[in-house]
């Protein structure tokens, strides 16, 4: 084997495993078409992911700041994602981060849990990845048979609220991924969302 072809494969091995890995990826994206969207499910911890959803995303002790009549809301929580059949949730954990300009005064406080339920496939499957999902780019809304909108305000916020939801818990998660966990999920019957 000459010194080129030596170099040749020593530079392709790479990129062969690269190519390897967006394909595992795209495979696993397209796993993700096929989620259930007629049947509600709950997670083994009793989150529950209506029929029509992808998931739900929960902030259950966000803090809010008001500086004048800026308003800032931020925390931690968790997505809970349906999985590729009925037996399987993911569970992405998320930094969350809100804003508007309804403050009044100066303040810091703790305020109402924060639930949203994920209604599109290009939602669910951003946080999956592990991509943000910024509100300007989707359609929210805060009634719950809005049938165009992305992500349906439960609690917590009000559609005047810009907000990001970022995948992971901490700045290793920016740099490598969040990590997300399969949980045990079953069907529930005889509800419908």
């Amino acid at each position: 084997m000459s010194t080129r072809q030596t170099f040749t494969l020593l530079l392709t091995a790479p990129v062969a495993l690269l190519l390897n890995s967006l394909e595992a990826s795209a495979q696993e994206a397209d796993q993700h078409t096929n989620w259930p969207m007629s049947a509600a499910v709950q997670t083994e911890a009793g989150q529950q992911i209506p029929a029509g959803a992808y998931g739900v995303a929960y902030i259950d002790a966000p803090r809010v700041a008001t500086l004048l009549q800026l308003r800032g809301v931020t925390g931690r929580g968790t997505a809970f994602l349906k999985s590729d059949d009925s037996h399987d949730c993911l569970s992405v954990p998320i930094r969350f981060v809100a804003g508007d300009f309804g403050g009044e005064g100066i303040s810091t406080n703790e305020t109402h849990p924060i639930r949203l339920i994920l209604r599109s496939q290009r939602v669910a499957g951003a946080l999956a990845s592990g991509d943000d999902v910024v509100s300007d780019m989707y359609r929210i809304s805060a009634e719950l048979d809005d049938p165009e909108a992305d992500i349906i305000i439960q609690t917590g916020l009000s559609e005047s609220h810009g907000f990001v939801l970022n995948p992971g818990n901490s700045i290793v998660a920016d740099i490598f991924g969040a990590t997300t966990s399969r949980i045990a999920c079953s069907e529930l019957r005889g509800q419908g969302s």
